[in-house]
């Protein structure tokens, strides 16, 4: 009897307790939150997309980028340069980013998120990457724009 009693009560318990896990996975966000996150997402399927829009439809004209594959930090000229390089010579088989944190204020958001990759290089086998990214946006003329970004491997090595 015992056992029933407990096994009932831990049921009752997991049942209680699935709401608050759902919500705690689940972020609010504010209005400007999404907005910023939007512009994040929109930017990776115009990068795959390869559509020309990537870096210019997004980025200010003071951006500033430094990545470990860069030596030094990029601006709007250098990332497109780069992005028309790249687009020419590598694809984008599958992605995936998903947000940890978006502080908004005023006119100014930083957005901290984690993406996995997967890229091939003419017939090359494809590549994982697993990346943490650190971006700062402003709001310029009504729209969010990259002001600055920088990102670091998260893979184990």
């Amino acid at each position: 009897m015992k056992l029933r009693i407990l096994t009932a009560t831990a049921m009752i318990a997991m049942a209680l307790s699935a709401p608050i896990v759902a919500q705690a996975q689940t972020p609010s966000w504010t209005i400007e939150q999404m907005a910023v996150w939007k512009v994040v997402a929109d930017s990776y399927v115009d990068e795959v997309a390869k559509n020309g829009k990537w870096p210019n439809a997004y980025v200010h004209d003071n951006v500033v980028s430094w990545s470990a594959e860069s030596p030094i930090p990029k601006g709007k000229a250098s990332m497109e340069k780069w992005a028309r390089f790249n687009d020419s010579q590598s694809k984008t088989l599958q992605y995936e980013i998903h947000p940890v944190a978006i502080a908004v204020t005023g006119d100014t958001a930083v957005v901290h998120y984690t993406g996995m990759f997967v890229s091939q290089r003419g017939t090359d086998k494809p590549e994982t990457e697993v990346n943490g990214t650190i971006e700062t946006l402003v709001r310029s003329g009504g729209q969010w724009k990259f002001l600055s970004l920088t990102g670091f491997d998260m893979k184990k090595k």
